[in-house]
């Protein structure tokens, strides 16, 4: 595996093609290449055969099932391996995690906790995360760290968080409602929350001499319009 990578590579196999283009949408806007695979069988030829740095794999899965997948894979390649399922029994996620699997999501899946969890595992295997440049505007996701023309922008953990979306989505609108399923992890709240957060995520983005990074569309939501360096 590729330790080294600024575009870390990961399969996605997930019978629902739907699905599985989001999330492929979502990794390769976060700087990952991505490969999808529907079929059980064709997957862990893929696998063997290019040897991602890491495997989401669904479980419910034409061919072989996932956990046969996961299991050959881990002990020919040692690829890290994330199972993704709309089951939530314990045992399934024991005999996942047993069989060798480095985590486990249920569906429906976040992707903010998706990529956070990704990102932990790459960490954890030696693959580092590139950081996101934007106008001089610099995010390191493995560390966790803002900084603007080599001086750090204090930052709490929250909004760093968004301002990771708006960076990864540069040029794209995100909705007060996307912000506050990704961030917060819930859909069924004051999008005043939001507000708040960005308010003052503009002001230490203008107190370190960023200046006006973070556009507002009026009833619809915020968008950052650099251009990445």
């Amino acid at each position: 595996m590729n330790a080294t990578a600024e575009k870390s590579r990961i399969l996605i196999v997930d019978d629902e093609v739907g699905l599985a283009t989001e999330i492929s949408v979502a990794l390769r806007a976060a700087g990952y290449m991505t490969r999808v695979e529907h079929n059980g069988t064709t997957a862990l030829e893929a696998i063997l055969t290019t040897k991602p740095d890491l495997v989401l794999l669904d479980l419910m899965l034409p061919g072989l099932g996932g956990f046969e997948v996961g299991r050959r894979a881990i002990e020919a390649t040692g690829v890290p391996v994330i199972f993704m399922t709309a089951r939530d029994a314990v045992e399934d996620k024991v005999k996942g995690l047993d069989l060798g699997a480095d985590d486990y999501v249920t569906k429906p899946i976040l992707m903010g906790e998706l990529l956070l969890r990704i990102r932990s595992v790459l960490r954890r295997t030696g693959v580092t995360t590139a950081p996101i440049v934007v106008d001089g505007l610099t995010i390191n996701e493995d560390t966790v760290t803002a900084s603007f023309n080599g001086e750090e922008v204090p930052l709490t953990a929250t909004e760093f968080r968004i301002l990771a979306e708006l960076m990864r989505a540069k040029g794209r609108v995100l909705s007060k409602d996307y912000l506050l399923t990704q961030v917060w992890g819930y859909d069924a709240f004051d999008p005043n929350l939001v507000e708040v957060h960005v308010s003052s995520l503009r002001k230490k983005l203008d107190k370190a001499g960023v200046g006006d990074l973070i556009s507002t569309k009026r009833s619809v939501g915020y968008i950052i319009k650099g251009a990445a360096s």
